[in-house]
């Protein structure tokens, strides 16, 4: 791809739609920098793509963006559903977790550093984004009540719904059965009552997950991990002697910042020789 030119590098990454399943991988080389490759799944008749991403472990508006030609409410059985399962590691220190709010993933580098899990997450709306910050998880909450702001309960409000101080746990209690609590107050990685909202930009600010995604993070992440949260839309790296770019929405970034990715990456020493201009 390198020896193609820049121009053909960038048709080729703008088919990388963004994705978001859970899988670990094992992490063979310091400088690695591509995971997993793109799936199908052929479609069954009572297939919805809510259905499919929570099946597959795959954010929804992901799964959306890399089927533009499909309905996602009646995909059609036996037609070819693409799972986007291909990736390369953001910037950041490759320890605890790393939080890309641009791709929706969570990345945990597990102790040693030979392996990554990468889980799909949904992340704060508009108005009520989720920040980038360095924080660290503080605790682990089993049946955690919620307990939603003044906003939120206005929020409510507006649409006839009278919400509670104390939310209990329960199926109305939009923390889901498990959560890890972070350092900087009011925020968690939780999940959720709503699975649909995972890969999607819905929540006040905290970061959702599948049950089984949170089961398996809560088994995982000792309190006292780092957790470094992110804006990264474009991400680039090598495999081999390709030169591979990811570019996920980057809301008021101008595309120039691609270009500035790239070039960081092609003025590595040794692999500037790697592609021609």
């Amino acid at each position: 791809m390198a020896r193609a030119g820049l121009g053909a590098l960038l048709t080729a990454a703008a088919l990388a739609a963004p994705c978001g399943w859970a899988a670990t991988y094992d992490l063979t080389e310091p400088d690695q920098a591509l995971l997993g490759e793109r799936q199908v799944r052929i479609a069954r008749g009572e297939d919805t793509f809510a259905r499919i991403a929570r099946e597959e472990g795959v954010g929804y508006d992901a799964l959306v963006r890399a089927n533009p030609g499909l309905d996602p409410w009646l995909p059609g059985a036996g037609g070819e559903v693409l799972l986007p399962t291909a990736l390369l590691l953001p910037e950041g220190p490759r320890e605890g977790i790393l939080v890309n709010l641009n791709e929706l993933r969570l990345y945990y580098f597990q102790p040693g550093g030979e392996q990554v899990s990468v889980y799909p997450i949904g992340i704060g709306t508009e108005g009520r984004e989720t920040p980038v910050m360095q924080t660290r998880t503080v605790a682990k909450l089993s049946q955690p009540t919620w307990y939603p702001s003044d906003a939120a309960r206005a929020r409510y409000a507006e649409r006839g719904i009278v919400l509670a101080r104390q939310v209990p746990p329960g199926p109305d209690n939009p923390l889901g059965a498990l959560a890890i609590q972070l350092a900087a107050p009011g925020y968690l990685i939780h999940g959720t009552n709503q699975p649909i909202g995972v890969g999607r930009r819905v929540s006040s600010g905290c970061l959702r997950l599948y049950d089984s995604h949170i089961e398996a993070l809560v088994a995982q992440v000792p309190n006292g991990t780092p957790v470094h949260v992110t804006r990264q839309p474009y991400k680039a790296g090598w495999h081999h002697d390709g030169l591979y770019l990811e570019v996920h929405r980057a809301g008021e970034e101008s595309y120039t910042g691609a270009v500035r990715v790239l070039l960081r990456v092609l003025g590595v020493g040794k692999e500037m020789g790697r592609c021609r201009t």
